[in-house]
C-alpha cells in the first residue's frame, strides 16, 4: 500500500493544527473551519514565547497564544503566520548582552503553564484518530512491513529474536520517542540503551540523559565516549569541522560506540529514531538494513516516516519527559558546535552555552568565538600571503570578521594554514629499474604500525634481504599482491605491484601510506570494521588477524585512507 499523505490544517475552533489525510475522502467531510496551514509543525514552548517576545517587541499575550513553528523557521500564532522572519532579526540584532540578559530572566506565572497545557491537551484530544494509525495501524509499507509502530516493533523483534535489541539513544526528541515505543511494545524496562556522548551536546541534553537513567534505573545504559582525543583541541590541530569534511561524527561518536560494541559476542538489533523527513539524504534510508556502524549490525527504524509534529503528538499524549532544549527553541539537539547548524539553533547556542550557567560543558560559546577568530585569522592570512596580496592590518582584520560573519570556516575544505597539513603531502616516484615499482619517502620512520596496516590486505610474509627487510601480502590462494622493501627505522620504501589485475591497488596503497603519515590515533576507524578487527586505543593501531577478513573497508571508507588527512588535504595538493 502506498504511504499516506498527510497534511496539517488549522482548527481555528479549537485554535490548535489537526493532522488529516490529504485525499478526497478527507476534503469532502473535512468542515469549512479547517485551513491547510503546514508540511510540518513543532510546538513552540513557554520560554521560546518569551524569546520572540523580546526579539520582537511583542505583547504579553503571546504567552497565552497558540504558536507553531514549521520546519522553515515561520512561526504561526493562532493559524496566522507571523510575517517577521526570526533569521533577519537575529542578524541585525544591536545589543546581543542585553537581549541575551532579558532572555534569561524568565519566570512562568502559573496562568501561563495552565493555557499551555490547555492548548497540548485540545491537540492531543483533536489528533487521538492520527496518532492511532501512527502507532496500531496493521496495513502494510511500500517495503512490506506494518505501518504502525507497536506491530512494526513486534515483526522485527519476531524475525530478529536471536539478536539483542539495543536503542540508539541521542537524548533527542525521535530517540526519546523509540526508547518509550520499544519498551512499551516489550512491557520491558530492561532493553540495552547506548548513548554516543560526543562530549559536545547541549548543557541540557547532559541534564536529560542524567534524569533519564535516574527515572529508569532498570533499563541498562551505555554512555560511550572518546577519552583520547579533545574536540578543542583537534579543532587547532585540523581545523574546525566544516559541512565538506565533518570529521567530528567519526572520531567522537561513531568510533567509540563501535569500539565499545565490537567487545560484544552478540549480534544487536538496534531501533534508531532516524526519520526520512529530516534531510534529503536520510530521505533514502530503509526501514530496516544493515549498518557497517555497528558490530553484526541490525537497524530497525519505527518512526522513519513520522513527522514532528507526530513526534511531539506522542511525547505530548504520552506524557514523557524530555530534553528541555526544545523548549528554549532548538528545533533540533546535537552538537552545539556542528556546522550543519541552522543560523537559529547557532544564535540560541550563543545565548545559552555558557560556563556561567552550566558547568557540564568543557567549553562554552565564547571560547569557541574566540577560537574561531584565531582560527579565521589564520587562514586568512595565509590566503593572501600564498597569493602574494598585501593587506593593511585594518583591511587584514575586516578580512577576517567577513570570513567569520559569513560562516566560511563551514565551507571550507583542507588544511590552509595549519601545519599539520604538511603531513600529507609525501615524496613519491617511479623507478625506472624495476618495471610496476614506485619508490615513496614517507614523514615518520617505518614501524610496526606500519606493518599493521596492511593486514587487511592479505597475508604478510616478511624476510630479510640484506639489511633490508623484504614484505609480501598475499591473498587467501596464497598468490603475492604486492611486495614492499625496506629498512627498519627508515622512511623510504619500495612498493612493486604484482597483482595488475585490480586497477585500484595502487591507490588502496597510497591510503595506508596517507593513514601512516597523519593517524594521531582519533578513533575514527573503529567505527569502519563490522567484525570489531580493528582497534585504535591507548594510541596504539592493531588488527587481529583472527577477525579480519580482508574486506578492505577501513581502507575504503574514508576520502584519502584517513579521515584526518582527508580533513587536512588542500585542493591543489591532487
Amino acid at each position: 500500500m502506498a504511504k499516506r499523505n498527510w497534511g496539517i490544517y488549522w482548527d481555528y475552533e479549537k485554535n490548535i493544527p489537526i493532522i488529516l489525510e490529504k485525499n478526497l475522502q478527507d476534503r469532502d467531510i473535512k468542515p469549512k473551519k479547517l485551513l491547510e496551514i503546514a508540511q510540518d509543525l513543532r510546538p513552540v514552548f513557554l520560554e521560546e514565547k518569551h524569546l520572540l517576545k523580546n526579539l520582537f517587541n511583542l505583547e504579553d499575550d503571546i504567552y497565552y497564544k497558540s504558536v507553531w513553528c514549521t520546519k522553515q523557521g515561520r512561526y504561526i500564532i493562532d493559524g496566522t503566520p507571523f510575517k517577521e522572519s526570526i533569521v533577519k532579526r537575529i542578524n541585525n540584532l544591536s545589543n546581543f548582552d542585553e537581549f541575551r540578559i532579558k532572555v534569561l530572566d524568565f519566570k512562568k506565572s502559573n496562568e501561563m503553564v495552565l493555557k499551555e497545557n490547555q492548548i497540548f491537551q485540545d491537540f492531543i484530544e483533536e489528533n487521538k484518530n492520527h496518532m492511532n494509525f501512527l502507532l496500531n495501524s496493521r496495513e502494510i509499507d511500500d517495503e512490506g512491513h506494518f505501518i504502525g509502530a507497536y506491530p512494526f516493533i513486534e515483526e522485527v523483534l519476531q524475525k530478529y529474536s536471536t539478536r539483542v535489541p539495543m536503542v540508539s539513544f541521542s537524548g533527542g526528541k525521535d530517540s526519546t520517542v523509540v526508547s518509550h515505543l520499544v519498551r512499551k511494545t516489550l512491557n520491558n524496562q530492561s532493553i540495552l540503551h547506548i548513548f554516543g556522548d560526543t562530549t559536545l551536546e547541549l548543557p541540557l541534553t547532559y541534564k536529560y540523559v542524567e534524569k533519564f537513567k535516574e527515572d529508569n534505573p532498570m533499563t541498562p545504559f551505555f554512555d560511550e565516549k572518546n577519552d583520547e582525543n579533545n574536540f578543542f583541541e583537534m579543532c587547532k590541530e585540523i581545523g574546525p569541522p566544516s559541512r565538506v569534511k565533518s570529521w567530528c561524527c567519526s572520531i567522537f561518536k561513531t568510533g567509540p560506540m563501535g569500539t565499545t560494541l565490537s567487545n560484544f559476542e552478540e549480534e544487536f538489533l538496534t531501533f534508531y529514531g532516524v526519520r526520512r523527513k529530516e534531510s534529503a539524504s536520510r530521505s533514502k534510508y530503509l526501514k530496516v538494513s544493515k549498518t557497517p556502524k555497528i558490530h553484526g549490525g541490525i537497524v530497525a527504524s519505527p518512526v522513519i516516516d513520522w513527522l514532528d509534529i507526530d513526534i511531539w503528538l506522542y511525547i505530548l499524549s504520552e506524557k514523557i519527559d524530555f530534553n528541555n532544549s526544545y523548549k528554549l527553541g532548538f528545533p533540533r539537539v546535537g552538537c552545539w558546535v556542528c556546522p550543519n547548524n541552522s543560523d537559529i539553533s547557532q544564535f540560541l547556542a550563543k545565548i545559552y552555552v555558557s560556563k556561567n550557567e552550566y558547568h557540564n560543558i568543557n567549553f562554552d560559546y565564547k571560547e569557541w568565538e574566540e577560537f574561531l577568530y584565531n582560527f579565521s585569522y589564520k587562514v586568512v592570512q595565509e590566503f593572501h600571503i600564498k597569493n602574494n596580496i598585501f593587506l593593511s592590518q585594518e583591511e587584514l582584520e575586516n578580512e577576517v570578521q567577513n570570513y567569520i560573519k559569513n560562516n566560511k570556516w563551514k565551507a571550507r575544505q583542507g588544511g590552509d594554514g595549519l601545519e599539520k597539513s604538511k603531513n600529507t603531502i609525501f615524496q613519491q616516484k617511479e623507478c625506472i629499474n624495476e618495471k610496476n615499482t614506485y619508490i615513496f619517502t614517507l614523514n615518520r620512520d617505518i614501524d610496526e604500525e606500519f606493518i599493521t596496516l596492511f593486514k587487511p590486505f592479505g597475508e604478510i610474509s616478511i624476510s630479510s634481504k640484506g639489511k633490508s627487510e623484504e614484505m609480501f601480502i598475499l591473498n587467501r590462494k596464497k598468490e603475492a599482491l604486492f611486495k614492499m622493501t625496506f629498512k627498519e627505522k627508515s622512511r623510504e620504501v619500495r612498493v612493486t605491484l604484482i597483482d595488475l589485475k585490480d586497477r585500484y591497488l595502487y591507490g588502496k596503497i597510497i591510503r595506508q601510506f596517507n593513514k601512516f603519515n597523519t593517524c594521531i590515533y582519533c578513533q575514527a576507524c573503529n567505527s569502519t570494521c563490522s567484525f570489531g578487527a580493528l582497534k585504535v586505543i591507548n594510541g596504539k593501531y592493531t588488527i587481529d588477524e583472527n577477525k579480519c577478513v580482508n574486506c578492505l573497508n577501513c581502507v575504503n571508507k574514508f576520502d584519502m585512507g584517513c579521515l584526518v588527512a582527508s580533513a587536512l588535504r588542500i585542493k591543489n595538493e591532487e
